[in-house]
């Protein structure tokens, strides 16, 4: 899957273009971080130029100096996924979305559109293997609605051999590879490259990456799929993070919040289940962020049933003025606050199985807990265990809390340079 980086010198320098951030990292000759530094984003000047004057400032050449570089697109790719069977072809769909760095909104079956659909950037239609004797699925397909989900681009990545007539009746679709074949062999190639393809091109056409060089903006990866690969390599024990036992990381930004975990937290009767085979999953948090999506979060704080306690595990008992003025609306939290603040509410969303697709979490069984990415230099490992206690039962014994100071989850994935496979 990164065999065109393979084929290049290593790189000694790693970019990474965020919504708020600039990171400059030099990397040494074992591919470890050697050094990094934060600028602000220069939205006035722009991307190129920003980009391009730090480089000179720091005598690098991009056309001489292999340069591997990520950027979040203001929140990602947002991708709805309707398929023959939810649990099956639908999770092994989501599980590739989400390793090409995109969001999942939903997953539904044919003719299952329920709630506020809001618009996607691409709806995938897919499921089934290809075979001939596809009766189920052309009766689904036949009676698809599809202006009952709003979209942007549209792909259908299904049996085969009703490719055709998918595309006779939605000339505008894409047809791409079955990710299952002929059998349940959930091969990640085909939507892995098309998702993170439109990811890359929603990227540029939002970021302005397209402007940079080509030496860097052909090599350039969705920041969510670099740390994915960060976390599975984590796990694997191919940094220097120690991982031990039942994990999960969260990258807290300031659109969305990124929760990585392993798969043996999922409770044996949860709904909803990570696709087959994998041993770290990911899931998105579109509406938890610390600036893009300050209000919502602040919504769903205020209206919490545990703020109170939430408040007191942040700040100790006397919280009796900050809980009323956030209630009321009246509140300043601090960007510390607001991080705590996506972290309790997706655990506690995790703990509750609540939200599209989202398995059920074993909060009892976290042996450990990473924090990375901007937000995650924000908080207390203390005040974060304390915030799981409240969504496990007495006597759990408590979490390895642990800041991802370094940055070692980000650097593991953007210098991945084989297929790991999860």
């Amino acid at each position: 899957m990164f065999n065109d980086h393979a084929r290049l010198p290593p790189a000694r320098i790693a970019l990474d273009i965020g919504s708020t951030v600039v990171k400059l990292a030099w990397l040494d000759d074992a591919g470890g971080l050697a050094e990094q530094r934060f600028y602000p984003r220069d939205f006035q000047a722009g991307i190129r130029r920003q980009v391009m004057a730090l480089l000179a400032e720091h005598g690098i050449d991009p056309d001489q100096q292999p340069v591997l570089a990520c950027s979040s697109a203001n929140g990602g790719l947002r991708v709805g996924i309707v398929c023959l069977s939810p649990l099956f072809s639908g999770a092994a769909l989501r599980n590739q979305v989400l390793l090409a760095g995109a969001n999942p909104e939903y997953v539904h079956a044919f003719d299952e559109a329920r709630g506020d659909l809001r618009r996607v950037d691409l709806l995938l239609v897919g499921g089934g293997i290809d075979c001939e004797d596809a009766g189920p699925m052309a009766q689904r397909l036949a009676g698809f609605d599809i202006g009952r989900y709003p979209h942007g681009a549209l792909v259908y990545a299904g049996n085969r051999h009703l490719a055709e007539a998918f595309r006779q009746r939605h000339p505008q679709a894409l047809v791409i590879a079955n990710p299952q074949g002929d059998s349940l062999s959930n091969r990640v190639g085909s939507v892995f490259e098309c998702v993170r393809r439109a990811y890359l091109a929603d990227l540029v056409f939002k970021e302005g990456v397209s402007e940079l060089p080509p030496s860097i903006a052909h090599r350039i990866r969705p920041t969510p799929e670099v740390a994915s690969r960060g976390f599975l390599r984590a796990v694997l024990g191919q940094t220097g993070l120690p991982v031990v036992g039942n994990c999960l990381a969260l990258d807290v930004g300031g659109a969305t919040t990124d929760l990585h975990y392993t798969v043996e937290l999922v409770a044996e009767d949860s709904p909803a289940r990570p696709a087959s085979g994998v041993s770290v999953a990911r899931y998105v948090f579109a509406d938890l962020g610390i600036v893009a999506s300050r209000d919502t979060l602040l919504q769903q704080l205020r209206s919490h049933p545990q703020l109170y306690e939430f408040l007191v595990a942040c700040h100790g008992s006397d919280v009796r003025g900050l809980y009323a003025a956030l209630r009321e609306g009246e509140a300043e939290p601090t960007p510390a606050l607001l991080a705590h603040g996506c972290l309790f509410l997706a655990l506690d969303r995790f703990a509750r199985g609540h939200g599209p697709g989202l398995p059920t979490g074993q909060m009892d069984a976290v042996a450990q807990v990473l924090l990375t990415g901007g937000a995650g230099q924000l908080m207390e490992p203390p005040v974060v265990a304390r915030l799981l206690a409240l969504l496990q039962r007495p006597g759990t014994p408590a979490p390895r809390v642990q800041v991802d100071s370094r940055y070692e989850i980000w650097v593991a994935g953007i210098t991945a340079t084989e297929e790991v496979h999860p």
